[in-house]
């Protein structure tokens, strides 16, 4: 996955990006980011039956842009969601990353929040048990998410780096969870405002979050997630125990945390 988005990422480089008139969901990227992640050309379904995306049509800011995806599938059916693809088109880095469910989600709906570098499609697709692969889309109008300045100074933002906070969001058939990571995320395109240098690219790449050693989400992902990355996730209500949260960045720094639920 890692060495995949950096392949992409430098391919599309070298490609203009859409012009602001064109199809909301047509993007000249596309084609390149579906054979990347599906190599074949896999038949992908493209309605909201399954997997659906809320997004903004315009983002009041373009660094913390919300995303909110919502299956109409429950984990305990028969072919439930087993992998969550986040992307967005435009992006220098587009695959934002893919989300690992499992049975203890209940149901799969997730959130987070990304950053957006152009106008551009924003893609959800979920793949199913049976190797189906599910989209909808969004188009967000949003520009400079990837290359704006860190809200937070970058002396405090390094000493509060790792920290992590879980907030329990209730639901009505599920436990809906937050967790929130204190980390810079930084993109590797972004100027410190200071020295005017070029801050290396720093950011959380991996998360993964266990219930009594049993899986429930993993996040494998780039530089398009947010500052301060927040992931909502659900549990099934009748779990409990020990929760805890891996977390890897892309320098090798590792952290977790723990909280009985």
């Amino acid at each position: 996955m890692k060495i995949t988005t950096l392949l992409l990422s430098a391919l599309l480089t070298a490609l203009p990006l859409q012009g602001f008139a064109e199809a909301e969901t047509d993007s000249a990227t596309w084609p390149l980011i579906r054979d990347s992640l599906f190599p074949g050309s896999p038949d992908i379904v493209e309605s909201e039956d399954i997997v659906s995306l809320t997004a903004p049509k315009r983002a009041i800011d373009a660094a913390l842009v919300p995303l909110e995806v919502k299956v109409n599938v429950r984990q305990d059916d028969t072919n439930p969601i087993e992998r969550i693809h986040l992307i967005v088109d435009n992006n220098p880095s587009p695959i934002v990353g893919s989300f690992d469910m499992s049975p203890n989600n209940g149901v799969a709906n997730i959130a987070t929040r990304v950053r957006i570098n152009a106008y551009s499609p924003v893609r959800v697709i979920a793949q199913t048990a049976d190797g189906k692969l599910h989209m909808h889309s969004k188009f967000v109008k949003a520009s400079g998410g990837c290359s704006a300045p860190a809200g937070a100074d970058d002396m405090l933002a390094r000493q509060r780096m790792g920290r992590m906070k879980l907030k329990d969001l209730a639901g009505d058939d599920s436990r809906m969870m937050q967790l929130l990571i204190s980390h810079p995320n930084y993109s590797g395109l972004q100027i410190d405002q200071l020295t005017r240098h070029w801050i290396p690219s720093d950011y959380v790449s991996d998360v993964n979050i266990t219930l009594e050693g049993e899986p429930v989400m993993r996040f494998n992902g780039g530089i398009s997630i947010s500052e301060n990355p927040t992931f909502t996730f659900h549990l099934d209500k009748g779990k409990s125990g020990k929760l805890k949260a891996d977390v890897k960045d892309s320098t090798g720094r590792e952290f977790s945390s723990e909280w009985d639920i």
